[in-house]
Formats: C-alpha cells, structure tokens, sequence
C-alpha cells in the first residue's frame, strides 16, 4: 500500500491514500489555474457586457431623440443611432460588427411599428454568428477559447411637463363655440369668444390638437383682450416671464427673459394689445432673418435647410405654452394656465403682423415628464427615456 498524504487546508485537513506527493502537486496547480483562467475570463467577459450594454443604451437613446427631428426619415434615424453605439465601443470589438443597422428596431407601446413609431431598440453584440466573439485569455485551458456576449435596451419618448426655452408666448388649444347665440349685435359673428357674453363661454368647446395637425399650417395672429379667437397667441408676461416695460406708448418693450422654464400647471398673465403685437412682429421677424434658409420639408415632415447642424437649435422653431380657453377668461391682465408645451415653426411674418408657419413637434430641453397619458405623434415637446423592458418567461 502507498503512503498516506495529508494535505492541510486551514482548520480541514485532507488524507490522500496512495497518491504520490508528486500527483496531488500536479492535480492542485491544474485546480488552480482552472480557477484563475475563470476568474480572469469572467472579469473580463463582464467588462465586455458593460460596454455593450453602454453601446446600447446611447444607441437607443440617440434613436429615440432623433425621431423628432428627423421624421419619418427611418433611415436616418437608423444611422444615428447605429453611429453612437459604435462611438461608444473599442476597435478590437469590431464596432461595424457588434451595432449593425439591422439591430436597430422601432416599436410604438412594445410592439413593432415601422410607421409611427415612439421607441427605439437596439441590441449590441459580439458573438460568432457576427463574426466577433470575445476571445478569452485563458478559457483555452478549459477548452472554451471564444465566448458570444450581447446586450440590449430600449428606449422611448415621453411628453414633457417642464422644458426650458418656451418663448413667452400662450396659444389657446383649438376650439368651438356659438358665435351666433348673444342678442348682442357687437358680440354676434365676431369670430371672438367674448369673455362677456355668457352663452358663448357656455358653448365653448375644447378641441385640441392632435397628430393631424402635425405640420399642418396656420396663422396666427396677437389676441386682444376682453375673449379668446382661434388661431391667436398672447405675449406672456409675470410669473416666469418678469414683466412688460417700455418708455413709449405702442412700442413697449419686454424686458422679462426671452426664454424661461415653463411647467405644465404654471399661471402665466396675458398682455394682449398694441404693445403685444409690436413685440411679436419684432421677434418673429428677427428669429427668421438668423435661419433665413430653414423651411418645412412637407414630405419628410421636418425642419430642412438650417444653418444649424441640429434643426432643433434653430431660431425659427419657437417652444410655446398651451392653455386651455375655457379656463377663465384672457382679458386685460388676465392669468391662464398651462394645460401643455408645444412649438411652431415660423414659415414668414406677413405685413398685418400675423405669423405664418407649422404647430411641429419638437424636443423640450431639459424635461420633466409630464403626469398623465399623452400622444407623442402629436404637436408638443418631447423627452427621451430609456424604457424597462420586462421578458415573458416560458417554462415548456
């Protein structure tokens, strides 16, 4: 019979019987490496995940931003994104290889929609049915040389309740109501709805606008006190806004910050009058003479022509408040609240002040999502998000 061996491992000891000194050496350096090779392929497997799953998730992100200013150009969409997941991986991943155009997948809600799509997915990988597995440092030893390893995430637009950058401009959402229902000749067939009359405050009906109305046309013109008219928009001043000044009757000037925070749910007061649509012309006409060559491209559906390398930088896309007309009554000094933000591209300012252009889409900077369902293929300002995405199980 062999000698006994006895190996101690801490307060455990254990007895080989009949095993040369020689083989149990060789058996725990084999254990050892074994071990080693795991430890230092696992570690470096995860840190390939992480940055596939980086890749990932700016891939999607960067999708989901660019559906806004890019349309229904899919294409190009693709192509932004694809461009940042590859941006973010290192040569030896074969980025050409690990986020690929074909990875790159549009869905409204979670399920696949090619046509009015409102979330990006992106998968990234390196496996060898792509061409680029991972090689392992010392799986050889254990007989696994390569390793497949992919990451995915997706990401989605949400409506916002806050941005930065909305213009001191209230627009009313669209609306109906009887003209026709006052005895009042002076308040009959006016096209206004007169704060003063009670049967057309009682008729008026909000109507909204929806994804339809999406680069469709419309002008619009300064409100005036005493009721609200379709198609108006009113210098915002207080609040958020500061306050209007001027040393001239006719020809104030509005010496509140041009650009504000706006939150869903802010009071906003109304300064309609002479001063109002001076200023409107002003602005207007100064914010299209800085992206003269900017137009709406009607079968994209998007801002085209800009001098800015990102359309949603140009002067000529204006983010505005919403209000809801039949909340209290825009009258002199008046307040309102905000029931949403959205944008409108100026097409042109005509000469009797009113100003021609799109209600678009468009990204709010800095958002808050806003509470609450909502449309993102409706006119409005949109954030992007990533989205958890939750796997059905099978157990066959």
């Amino acid at each position: 019979m062999g000698k006994a061996e006895d190996v101690a491992r801490g307060k455990w000891t254990i007895r080989f019987s009949g095993v040369p000194g020689s083989l149990i050496v060789a058996f725990s350096l084999a254990l050892l490496a074994g071990f080693a090779s795991l430890a230092v392929d696992y570690a470096f497997l995860r840190h390939k995940m992480n940055r596939l799953q980086k890749a990932a998730e700016d891939s999607a992100l960067a999708g989901a931003v660019a559906l806004i200013p890019l349309g229904a150009d899919f294409k190009a969409v693709r192509d932004a994104a694809v461009r940042t997941g590859q941006a973010v991986l290192d040569r030896d991943d074969s980025p050409d290889l690990a986020v690929r155009a074909s990875d790159v997948l549009f869905l409204q809600e979670g399920a696949m929609d090619g046509a009015f799509p409102d979330q990006v997915e992106v998968t990234a990988g390196r496996t060898s049915a792509r061409g680029n597995p991972v090689r392992l440092f010392l799986g050889g030893i254990m007989g696994q040389r390569f390793a497949d390893v992919s990451a995915s995430a997706r990401a989605g637009l949400f409506c916002a309740g806050s941005s930065w950058d909305v213009a001191p401009l209230a627009v009313p959402e669209r609306f109906v109501w009887d003209d026709a229902c006052d005895s009042d000749q002076g308040l009959r067939n006016n096209g206004v709805c007169d704060a003063r009359s009670r049967c057309e405050t009682a008729s008026l009906q909000v109507l909204g606008y929806g994804d339809r109305d999406v680069g469709g046309r419309i002008a619009l013109r300064p409100g005036n006190a005493g009721g609200v008219s379709p198609e108006t928009w009113y210098l915002a001043g207080g609040g958020v806004f500061g306050a209007k000044g001027g040393a001239q009757a006719g020809d104030e000037a509005h010496t509140g910050p041009m650009e504000a925070m706006v939150t869903v749910a802010d009071e906003l007061r109304l300064d309609p009058g002479a001063h109002a649509a001076a200023w409107l012309r002003r602005e207007m006409t100064r914010r299209m003479e800085l992206d003269d060559g900017a137009f709406w491209d009607e079968s994209r559906e998007i801002i085209a022509g800009s001098r800015f390398r990102d359309s949603q930088q140009s002067p000529r896309l204006v983010r505005v408040a919403f209000f809801d007309p039949s909340q209290g009554e825009p009258s002199g000094g008046e307040t309102v609240r905000v029931c949403r933000l959205g944008a409108f591209f100026i097409e042109d300012v005509r000469e009797n002040g009113d100003v021609a252009g799109r209600f678009v889409r468009a990204l709010a900077v800095s958002p808050k999502p806003a509470e609450g369902p909502c449309d993102p293929r409706g006119i409005g300002l949109y954030g992007a998000r990533l989205v958890r995405v939750i796997k059905e199980e099978r157990v066959d």
